[in-house]
């Protein structure tokens, strides 16, 4: 994709331009997916509300604090206002803070956790109608899937980058460029500013930089954008220049067959229509790679006597472990992306929980004893039932002392769009989460109905109050940590 490999006509409309004509609405009409659009604003307002009072969550509520940021967008876990690149920030942070945000089951990457917060923050600030978030979240869920594809997305990812990080900025600047309305020069060089600081590791899963990834990608998106409408400049074809974005974080010679702008282009477009089928909202809170193996460990669960278990044979798709952090995990926030504490955890407590995440549980000697007795191996061909491996599988079987034999098959998880959350599950989950962040029942049913009442067109300034109950968290050290609240059963 680099400048020695155009064509004239690549030249003429590169993959900037045609990213930035998606953005600005010069392509096709994209559809409403309003009901999809506000399940994610939920569960995305509600997994940040149950970071409340976590260590990192705190650290990073002190130093926004101090740099004074005053604004009229709303802090989720405080209620505050804060200016509209701060609310960003420490929105996008706590939304990805319990590792319990949206998926995308074909790739690696959380997709609101970046555009909510910044596609939400940028609409408080502006005064703009609800409804034009959800055409706006199309265009980013689109342009998360379709950049990704073209790099291609396992030769980035398997180079150590955090496709919510490197990935998401590109979508949020799409995204909030929809959303306010941008012209197709602001969106190319809002594009180029913000491919210029793009970063995100891999080696930072289950740290607390992980979740910053996604808060400093929604704040940069928000800089770029209002930094190209006043006028700030960048190379306007900047993703396909030689050494441009395309070069440097994705493969030429792997990327999709035929010409890159029209690969992007008919990409965008599919998944403008599609992207609903590529998602799912996560029934556990961990890592993605864990939740076939705890939905299979389940199944298991009423089958196999954790006390008598000798061995747990975990096979999962190639690539399934790539998430995933060294055996055994140091700590209750490496546990998210252990593979062996979840399906361990699983059999032994049942649903994966968010105390299941916290040191008390962490350090449960039973959890710990049936952990060490779990290997994991990737392979091709699914060790039972058909071949095939196109959507990823898990296969977990069991051996107790007598040995006997117990295995179950997971291809599909629960949450995912083949087998979705009800909305009931989907309100469950904000209740359980709102009530973690200390909330109460009534005020978590208010801002519930906020928050869909907004994407249906409700006022924009009715989010901030129906935050601000939260207010009370104003001595900061007192506020409980997650290990010391009490989940709602």
């Amino acid at each position: 994709m680099s400048a020695t490999a155009s064509t004239p006509a690549e030249q003429q409309v590169g993959l900037t331009q045609v990213l930035a004509r998606f953005a600005t609405g010069g392509t096709a009409a994209i559809s409403d997916h309003a009901a999809a659009v506000t399940r994610a604003l939920v569960d995305t307002v509600g997994v940040a509300i149950a970071s409340t009072g976590e260590p990192a969550e705190q650290v990073l509520q002190a130093w926004a604090a101090r740099q004074g940021s005053a604004g009229r967008a709303s802090v989720w876990t405080t209620g505050r206002a804060a200016s509209v690149s701060h609310a960003a920030l420490l929105n996008g942070t706590a939304a990805h803070q319990l590792d319990y945000d949206d998926i995308s089951p074909n790739t690696p990457m959380h997709p609101s956790a970046v555009l909510m917060p910044a596609l939400v923050a940028v609409a408080e600030d502006r005064g703009l109608d609800g409804r034009r978030i959800v055409e706006a979240y199309d265009v980013g869920a689109a342009t998360f899937r379709a950049v990704a594809e073209l790099l291609p997305q396992h030769v980035h990812y398997a180079r150590g980058w955090h496709t919510t990080a490197t990935v998401g900025r590109l979508a949020a600047v799409a995204a909030i460029v929809r959303l306010v309305g941008g012209s197709t020069g602001t969106a190319r060089h809002a594009l180029g500013i913000v491919s210029s600081q793009v970063a995100g590791s891999r080696p930072n899963f289950g740290s607390m930089t992980k979740p910053l990834h996604a808060g400093c990608a929604a704040r940069d998106a928000v800089m770029a954008v209002e930094l190209a409408e006043a006028g700030f400049t960048a190379n306007p074809d900047e993703l396909e220049a030689r050494d441009g974005f395309f070069d440097r974080y994705g493969d030429p010679d792997l990327a999709p067959v035929g010409d890159p702008g029209e690969t992007l282009a008919e990409r965008l477009e599919h998944w403008a229509e599609t992207w609903p089928n590529d998602w799912g909202l996560k029934s556990y809170p961990a890592c993605y790679g864990t939740h076939r193996g705890i939905d299979a460990a389940l199944a298991l669960r009423s089958r196999v006597d954790p006390a008598a278990v000798e061995t747990i044979r975990v096979t999962v798709h190639p690539r399934g472990t790539t998430a995933l952090v060294p055996f055994p995990p140091e700590s209750a926030t490496a546990a998210k992306f252990s593979l062996e504490y979840a399906v361990a955890s699983a059999l032994v407590r049942g649903p994966v929980r968010l105390a299941d995440f916290v040191d008390p549980a962490f350090t449960d000697p039973e959890v710990r004893t049936l952990m060490h007795r779990v290997v994991v191996s990737e392979l091709a061909e699914p060790p039972t039932g058909p071949g095939g491996t196109a959507g990823g599988y898990a296969v977990v079987e069991v051996v107790d002392r007598n040995g006997r034999r117990e295995v179950e098959r997971v291809d599909v998880t629960r949450g995912d769009a083949r087998a979705p959350l009800t909305d009931a599950e989907l309100f469950d989950k904000f209740d359980d989460c709102c009530a973690t962040g200390g909330w109460s029942r009534d005020d978590a049913t208010r801002l519930l109905e906020t928050l869909t009442a907004l994407v249906a067109g409700g006022p924009v300034e009715d989010v901030g109050p129906a935050l601000a109950r939260n207010l009370w968290r104003d001595e900061r050290p007192v506020t409980p940590t997650l290990s010391e609240k009490e989940p709602r059963p």
